[in-house]
């Protein structure tokens, strides 16, 4: 770390190293980091808990940057929400719509070079097509500066990118709420069939009311989320090989089918999932761009 200090105070990269540490609660001394904050009271209800530490995917980062660090335009993997509470520095972010075609939102071939998925090459190149009055308003961003002490939500399936301003240091968590659980299963069921069977046996235990609703999901039925897409210096992507097609009688997937037909493939032998013309110098007074609330149902 004592590298990294002198570097963010003296780098010039356009693009600079980001830390986004996800195994800082496992480090024997950077553990009591968690001793300094507590998860928001709306987000305790975490139902991948019941996947256990051990099997969930990463979801909890410590995250520190220089200006004009950041992460590209990208989508949390298996429908997870998350949220991200800024300690120090302030941060640049657009939310857009499930709805928005990607190709909208990502750098075109030649924009950006090298650093094409990067935040700052984001910014420079497709952020003010946003701005412009034929910038489709269904596909119109949540525009805002985040800064300490604020607590951003992004629901699951929301394209978003993040530039910091400033030296920023904020954390950041990954989770499934009861509400967004019926999005987030069948994803996890195509992707990690294995996680998924030991968490719905843990959920009928403990949250039997959330397994009974997983046993009613269509699992063919459009999820209204386009796939999970990370990048460089978001959370954990997941591949999947193949997609179940297995329904039940009257129709609808049946989650027990779909398990069993998994088990039954792998035992075949097949394959297993693996898991700068923009500004950035931050100006006191010009805080808020354009607020607005992001109220989602999920």
């Amino acid at each position: 770390m004592k590298y990294y200090r002198h570097y963010i105070q003296s780098t010039k990269d356009d693009s600079p190293l980001y830390v986004f540490d996800s195994g800082f609660a496992d480090h024997r001394k950077k553990k009591s980091l968690l001793e300094d904050y507590q998860v928001p009271d709306y987000f305790v209800d975490d139902l991948f808990r019941y996947a256990s530490e051990s099997r969930r995917p990463p979801y909890r980062w410590f995250v520190m940057g220089p200006a004009r660090s950041g992460t590209g335009i990208h989508i949390d993997p298996l429908g997870t929400s998350a949220w991200n509470a800024v300690v120090r520095g302030h941060k640049h972010w657009c939310i857009f719509p499930p709805s928005t075609p990607k190709e909208m939102l990502k750098p075109r071939m030649g924009e950006g070079g090298q650093q094409r998925s990067e935040a700052i090459s984001w910014f420079n190149h497709v952020y003010p097509k946003c701005l412009l009055p034929s910038w489709p308003s269904e596909y119109k961003p949540y525009d805002f500066i985040h800064g300490p002490g604020e607590v951003v939500y992004v629901p699951g399936g929301w394209w978003h990118v993040v530039l910091n301003l400033d030296l920023s240091i904020a954390v950041t968590q990954n989770l499934v709420t009861p509400f967004t659980f019926h999005r987030v299963i069948p994803k996890t069921m195509k992707s990690r069939p294995k996680l998924a069977k030991r968490w719905l046996e843990t959920l009928r235990k403990y949250r039997p009311e959330i397994a009974k609703e997983a046993e009613q999901i269509d699992l063919e039925a459009n999820t209204g989320l386009p796939s999970s897409s990370s990048s460089s210096c978001s959370s954990t992507s997941v591949s999947s090989d193949s997609e179940s097609e297995s329904q039940s009688n009257n129709g609808q997937s049946s989650i027990e089918n779909v398990l069993t037909k998994n088990d039954e493939r792998r035992t075949q032998g097949m394959k297993r999932p693996i898991q700068s013309s923009y500004n950035t110098k931050y100006e006191p007074g010009t805080k808020r761009i354009r607020e607005k609330s992001v109220n989602n149902s999920s």
